[in-house]
């Protein structure tokens, strides 16, 4: 059976209007109005306004980028936006929030309705009782009548929902005319006149910033119901044209309203309605009341009509509500947001049905629960903070769009990212304003959903704008970053590492995922024979790897590395240091001689098929050129153990002295050194001997996990300066005595690495 699809004005205008002119205008607007003056209450109007009419222009901004637009509403909208871990997230307590607030309305019509019941009713026990407790349960009782009542309905079909909506827009309206038309009817109440010349422009009391928000706080719930009508997504012609036209005409023609009224509340006369406060919120006779509903026919009809529109606003409130909610859950079970146990949510038992009954079914009974768990007060702050956040990440979703620039994102409605961003804001200011501490927990809840979702759903990978938006915000900051002056103060470690599919490459990685997760950057480089013909070439395990890698086909592996060192970095942020897995059957002298040429920090990584343990690392220092970088990687090394929740390496810094130098004056300047810029290390200082050195490296270093020293090279006196220079012969040769000795690091700073600021 095909689905009966809606148009702008009966799919979103009715729905979202009937939703916005709730009780609120006919219980709290008098109230409010009388207490603050009209001057306040219409900064709260516009202010309240301006929030769902930022959301508005968010909605348009998401929508209009949709070719085509599923059900769910805002949970859709956000879905595309944020990505099925984070749309899931906001949809759940989207669902709750309506389901909830089914309730809500349903107590919320029964309140006034109670008082015409009972005395009809006073046959039953049940409704003899004047107590707090015996006015609670016959409201309860009164509501779940009702509430039948408008799950009949909702179970008949969206049509038939509409259809009887559009009648009660008709009341609902006639009801409005009535306050309008007030005036010119003589009204008195207890023998006071109801409308008094004098306009209420301040208020009752004096007005504070505390006054004012409670104020804002107790309107702004009936600003909200916008997401009724964009709630009806999947059951419109054109949802795109329709989300936008009957959303803004529904919040303007509404405002329009609500200043209108404000201005009429304003004429009467405050002494009449109010009659107290109870914790800081005016009380006193309500607008059935003030219209006569207690007296005699012809004179009550005001009263009457009034009633009216305050049940018929409250059953149209609870409705539009009981036909978007299920839509919400249906949606949510159909992308597999739910667990596996809720699938039959968006099925229909009514054979050849469209309709959610199941979630209709589903919905009935989480309102029930709202209805008969007594205090509701609570509960309907948290439910009021759920839609809030909801319009939030609405407004947030469309921020992010505008901001990453996606080329995807094409809305053809107008909108500003400006404007978006107030949206958000506001909507985090207001929910402090209701309780930041059920925000923080909703806000909590959230995250803990969208973990579950990501983790279960989504394979742990975000979706949506987020790669665009921090894109956007990396290319930006690397472009700032680049005009920034870098010297020791902020020196860290940008790597590119080069090691090889038949060598110790895991290793190598592992040692730069140490050095630059903390505190750094790296990328890996793994080069690879090429694949014979017809030969399937299977890619290294790289997926457990924090670093980004790839595997390069080279037939000289030799003239690659110095290709690939010479390349310019697509983020425009040049690596400083080189790590290379040192390989016997390459070049090694061309590559640390090019290196040199550049300018950047050589570690050359031997033997790292042996790195297996974290437990030692010993510094060998010679000088503070190669020391002090050494010092500093196995400080960065430690940070980033400790900070994946592993023990550090105990960290010794090993001085061999030469003939003329004093065992304790080189302890002093280490230990000073070390003290100053606030690093640890048990300092190990060897006489001089005749040992060779490779004898007492083995000795003493022969049981560490990691060595670190200089790089070996010629060490040439030319004008009074010291210069490294590599020879091929000599530096194989050095190189192979550290053959049987731990993995070692060797070392070689292309800049003098301050350790202490001057």
């Amino acid at each position: 059976m095909e689905t009966k699809k809606f148009g702008t004005f009966k799919g979103v205008f009715i729905p979202s209007t009937e939703a916005i002119l709730g009780t609120v205008l006919f219980l709290l607007m008098p109230l409010l109005t009388a207490d603050v003056g009209f001057i306040p209450m219409l900064v709260v109007i516009l202010l309240a306004h301006t929030v769902t009419i930022a959301t508005a222009f968010s909605l348009s901004d998401c929508a209009t980028n949709l070719n085509r637009i599923e059900g769910g509403g805002m949970y859709a909208l956000s879905k595309r936006s944020l990505g099925n871990a984070m749309g899931g997230s906001i949809g759940i307590q989207l669902y709750l929030a309506q389901a909830a607030s089914i309730g809500f309305y349903a107590i919320g019509f029964a309140a006034p309705l109670r008082a015409l019941i009972v005395p009809h009713l006073q046959m039953f026990p049940l409704f003899t009782g004047t107590t707090p407790q015996a006015v609670l349960l016959q409201k309860q009782l009164i509501a779940t009548a009702f509430y039948l009542l408008f799950f009949i309905i909702v179970m008949i079909g969206a049509d038939f929902t509409l259809k009887l909506q559009s009648l009660i827009l008709v009341i609902l309206f006639l009801s409005i005319i009535t306050i309008f038309a007030s005036p010119l009817i003589p009204m008195d109440y207890h023998g006071a006149k109801v409308f008094t010349s004098s306009f209420n422009l301040l208020g009752n009391r004096p007005l504070t910033l505390g006054i004012f928000f409670l104020t804002f706080t107790q309107f702004f719930p009936a600003v909200t119901g916008i997401s009724t009508g964009v709630g009806m997504s999947g059951d419109l012609k054109e949802p795109k044209k329709s989300i936008v036209k009957g959303t803004f005409s529904a919040i303007f023609v509404t405002l329009f309203i609500y200043i209108g009224i404000a201005v009429l509340f304003s004429f009467i006369d405050k002494n009449v309605l109010i009659s107290g406060y109870r914790n800081n919120v005016p009380f006193g006779v309500i607008l059935t009341e003030l219209f006569g509903l207690g007296k005699p026919f012809p004179w009550n009809l005001p009263g009457i009509l009034i009633l009216l529109g305050v049940l018929f606003a409250t059953a149209s409130s609870a409705l539009s509500v009981f036909m978007t909610g299920p839509r919400t859950a249906q949606y949510l079970a159909k992308d597999g947001i739910l667990p596996k146990m809720f699938s039959f949510l968006q099925y229909d038992f009514k054979r050849g049905g469209n309709e959610p009954r199941y979630a209709v079914l589903v919905t009935f009974f989480v309102g029930l629960v709202i209805i008969w768990m007594g205090d509701i007060s609570f509960a309907a702050i948290v439910v009021g903070i759920l839609f809030l956040v909801v319009y939030g990440w609405v407004n947030g979703a469309a921020f992010l769009e505008r901001v990453s620039r996606n080329p995807t994102f094409r809305p053809t409605f107008r909108g500003h990212w400006l404007i978006s961003l107030y949206g958000f804001a506001a909507c985090i200011a207001i929910i402090t304003m209701f309780d930041w501490r059920i925000g923080l927990f909703v806000f909590v809840s959230q995250y803990l959903i969208f973990r579950l979702i990501l983790k279960y759903k989504s394979e742990g990978k975000l979706e949506g704008v987020w790669w665009g938006f921090f894109f956007t915000l990396i290319t930006r900051a690397l472009a700032r970053l680049k005009t920034i002056a870098l010297d020791s103060r902020n020196w860290r470690p940008i790597i590119s590492v080069y090691a090889y599919r038949s060598g110790a490459w895991s290793q190598t990685a592992l040692i730069a995922e140490r050095i630059a997760t903390y505190q750094g950057w790296a990328n890996l480089n793994i080069l690879s024979a090429p694949p014979r013909e017809k030969e399937e070439e299977l890619p290294p395990d790289t997926g457990i790897l924090k670093i980004p890698s790839a595997v390069i086909h080279a037939a000289d592996f030799s003239k690659t590395i110095i290709s690939l060192l010479q390349t310019s970095n697509p983020v425009g942020i040049n690596p400083n240091t080189i790590l290379l897995e040192y390989n016997n059957k390459i070049d090694n002298v061309s590559i640390l001689d090019k290196i040199l040429s550049m300018g950047k920090d050589i570690l050359l990584f031997n033997g790292g098929e042996k790195l297996k343990r974290r437990e030692r690392l010993d510094i060998w220092w010679r000088g503070e050129r190669n020391g002090n970088l050494m010092v500093l990687l196995a400080y960065i090394m430690n940070r980033s153990l400790i900070d994946e929740g592993f023990p550090p390496y105990t960290v010794r810094i090993i001085r061999k002295l030469q003939q003329e130098e004093d065992i304790e004056t080189t302890r002093f300047e280490i230990t000073s050194l070390l003290n100053k810029a606030r690093l640890t290390g048990e300092i190990m200082i060897l006489p001089f001997d005749d040992t060779p050195f490779t004898e007492t490296l083995e000795e003493i270093s022969g049981n560490a996990s990691l060595i670190m020293m200089g790089l070996p090279g010629n060490y040439i006196e030319k004008q009074k300066r010291t210069l490294f220079k590599l020879n091929e012969f000599f530096f194989t040769k050095e190189i192979k005595q550290y053959d049987n000795l731990p993995p070692t690091l060797f070392v070689r700073s292309a800049r003098h690495i301050k350790l202490t600021e001057d």
